[in-house]
C-alpha cells in the first residue's frame, strides 16, 4: 500500500471499510499532517473486528469535529495520563509541534467525549474529575457510572461517562450481542500526572484568558499514571507504553498477556529515549511488531523517516520485531498473531 495517495475523504471512507476486512484490526495514527508522523502526534483510533472503537489520548490533533470522525463512533477514549499533550490542552498544532489554539478550560479528551458519547478510562484519580469537566462543559449526563461494559451493551450511549481502570485491571468491551469483545487493562508506568492548573476544578474563562486559584507552576493531583495492555477479539494484544521509562515489569506484561504488537513512546526526556525503548523491545517485551510514538520530533519527510532522527536511531536498534511507522491517517491492518502490514 503506497501511503502517500491515503488523504483526505479516502480516508474518512477507509475506517468504515477496514473493519470489515478478515479479522484484521486496524489501528490509524490521528496525527497534524496527513502521511507524515509529527512532533506531537499522540491520538491513535482502534478498530476492532467486533465493531468496537476505542480512540487513545485525543491530545493536541484531534479535536470534536474532527473531520476523520465524522460518522465513525467512539465508544471508549483511553488517557493514560493528564498532561496536556496527552489530555489535549491545544489543539491543530503544526507538524514541528508549534502553534495551536488554546483549548483551556476544556480539554480536547472532554469535547471529544461530549460529542461522541464515549466512556472515558483512566487510571489514577481522573475519572471523577473528568465528569465533573464534562458537566462543566455542558454534558449533564455525564456519569461515573459507566458499568461494567462501559460502551454499553447496544454500544449507543445517551452521554459521556468516566470510569476508573487500575493497574491489574480489566474491562471488556461488546457490541450488539458480541460473544467477544475487546479486554482492556492497565499496566504500571514510572511517569508522572499533575494536571495543568487551567484545567482544575473550578477554572474560569476560556483560551488564553483561563485563570485557576492554583499559584503558578503547581499541578492538580491526578493520582498514578499508567499504561494500557488491549486485547482484541481477533487475538492481537497490544501494550501501549504510556510515558514510560523501562523497567523490568515490562517483560512481565508481555508475558502474563501475551503481547505481539507494542507501541513505543520513544522521545526522550519526558519517556524513554529511542536506545532505551529499543532495548525494552529487543530484551523484555518481543513482541512481533512494534510502532513508536510519542517522537518529539518531525521523524518524516514526504512519509519517508529523516536520516539522523531519534525515529530512525530506533529503528535501526530493533532487531527482534517489524518496525512500521505510524504515518497520520495511514491504515494499519494487524492479524491475531501481530503481524501488521500498512
Amino acid at each position: 500500500m503506497n501511503p502517500k495517495w491515503i488523504f483526505g475523504a479516502v480516508f474518512v471512507s477507509a475506517l468504515a471499510v477496514f473493519p470489515a476486512l478478515a479479522q484484521n484490526v486496524t489501528i490509524t495514527s490521528l496525527g497534524s499532517e496527513s502521511g507524515e508522523l509529527c512532533a506531537l502526534d499522540r491520538a491513535m483510533l482502534l478498530q476492532d473486528p467486533s465493531g468496537v472503537n476505542i480512540l487513545i489520548q485525543p491530545g493536541r490533533t484531534v479535536n470534536a469535529g474532527d473531520p476523520r470522525l465524522e460518522g465513525v463512533p467512539v465508544h471508549v477514549i483511553l488517557l493514560d495520563h493528564a498532561h496536556g499533550d496527552h489530555m489535549g490542552n491545544a489543539a491543530n498544532v503544526a507538524c514541528n509541534g508549534s502553534g495551536g489554539t488554546n483549548l483551556a478550560p476544556f480539554p480536547s479528551t472532554v469535547r471529544v467525549a461530549a460529542e461522541k458519547n464515549s466512556a472515558v478510562l483512566t487510571g489514577g484519580e481522573l475519572w471523577d474529575w473528568l465528569k465533573e469537566r464534562l458537566i462543566a462543559f455542558g454534558e449533564a449526563g455525564a456519569s461515573t457510572e459507566c458499568g461494567n461494559n462501559p460502551a454499553s451493551t447496544e454500544g449507543v450511549r445517551d452521554s459521556a461517562c468516566t470510569a476508573v481502570l487500575r493497574p491489574g485491571a480489566t474491562r471488556e468491551i461488546t457490541l450488539n450481542g458480541e460473544p467477544t469483545g475487546v479486554r482492556i487493562s492497565t499496566v504500571a508506568v514510572p511517569h508522572s500526572n499533575g494536571i495543568d492548573g487551567h484545567f482544575v476544578d473550578g477554572a474560569t474563562g476560556s483560551g488564553n484568558d483561563a485563570t485557576s486559584g492554583l499559584p503558578a507552576g503547581l499541578y492538580g493531583y491526578g493520582g498514578t499514571e499508567t499504561g494500557f495492555v488491549i486485547r482484541f477479539s481477533n487475538g492481537l494484544s497490544v501494550y501501549w507504553s504510556g510515558d514510560s521509562g523501562f523497567f523490568g515489569d515490562m517483560k512481565l506484561f508481555s508475558q502474563y498477556y501475551g503481547v505481539n504488537l507494542a507501541i513505543m513512546h520513544i522521545g526522550d526526556i519526558f519517556t524513554m529515549g529511542p536506545d532505551e525503548a529499543a532495548f525494552a523491545v529487543n530484551q523484555l517485551i518481543k513482541p512481533k511488531t512494534v510502532i513508536p510514538t510519542h517522537v518529539n520530533e518531525l521523524a518524516t519527510t514526504g512519509g519517508v523517516v529523516d536520516p539522523g532522527s531519534k525515529t530512525e536511531r530506533f529503528i535501526n536498534a530493533i532487531s527482534v520485531a517489524k518496525v512500521i511507522v505510524p504515518l497520520s491517517d495511514v491504515p494499519i491492518s494487524c492479524d491475531g498473531t501481530g503481524k501488521c502490514t500498512q
